[in-house]
């Protein structure tokens, strides 16, 4: 009677002894197949082979473009300054000198009129106009001195387009290898042996990731679902 009773009362906490039992299996399973299935050795490879596949494009690559970079920068300054200086060859300063001395003609009169009429207001308003036109004439007078001195170097307008044209050409033909090397650049990072290399260990992983998703599946397939039932059961009654 005594065993009867022991025997319904083990069977009656049965269910809930099981999910325990499960919850420890479950969790051993678990830790076997990260054991099993640890990427851990193929993310260094992979770290590893990007690495060196970046290092080999920026040497064979980057390097060269940087070097070419930094010639344009000195024809783009270069360029500037031809274009400045061709600018002042070709400004009229003849004209601006006659439109600067009709102005300070109409202001000399102003000015007479003003210190004729006592004007003080008028006499201030017109000499500060006169300043501001003394300053722009003695900054054309500089841009001219300029010009005198740029002839005085030997250099001509039709030397300074020739630089001019001699630097766009150039910057074009950096232009055309720079991107030829990217081309090359992005020909290298997706078809090289090194690209193939990297290629081939992410397949790998991917090939461990799909085999620890299916080994973790494996535990709740039916099959072995009824296997653990009766192990349990089994050991359960048995009194373990």
């Amino acid at each position: 009677m005594w065993n009867w009773i022991r025997n319904w009362y083990r069977k009656l906490r049965m269910p809930s002894a099981y999910r325990a039992y499960e919850r420890r299996l479950r969790a051993a399973h678990e830790e076997e197949a990260r054991r099993k299935f640890s990427t851990v050795r193929y993310e260094a490879r992979l770290l590893a082979a990007n690495k060196a596949m970046e290092e080999r494009a920026q040497r064979r690559f980057d390097m060269p473009v940087a070097k070419l970079q930094l010639e344009v920068v000195a024809l783009e300054k270069q360029l500037e300054s031809c274009l400045a200086q061709l600018n002042n060859f070709e400004r009229p300063f003849r004209d601006e000198y006659e439109e600067l001395e009709a102005e300070m003609a109409l202001l000399g009169e102003r000015r007479r009129n003003a210190y004729a009429a006592k004007d003080i207001k008028a006499i201030d308003e017109v000499n500060a106009e006169i300043a501001e036109l003394q300053k722009r004439t003695n900054a054309v007078r500089g841009d001219l001195a300029v010009q005198t001195d740029l002839r005085d170097q030997g250099l001509t307008p039709e030397k300074l387009r020739r630089t001019v044209q001699r630097c766009e050409g150039r910057l074009q033909t950096i232009q055309d290898e720079q991107e030829r090397i990217q081309r090359e650049r992005a020909n290298y990072m997706n078809h090289s042996t090194d690209r193939a290399e990297v290629d081939a260990i992410e397949r790998e992983m991917l090939a461990l990731e799909r085999k620890h998703i299916q080994f973790l599946r494996d535990f709740d397939s039916p099959a072995e679902r009824r296997r653990r039932e009766r192990a349990h059961e089994q050991t359960w009654l048995n009194g373990a």
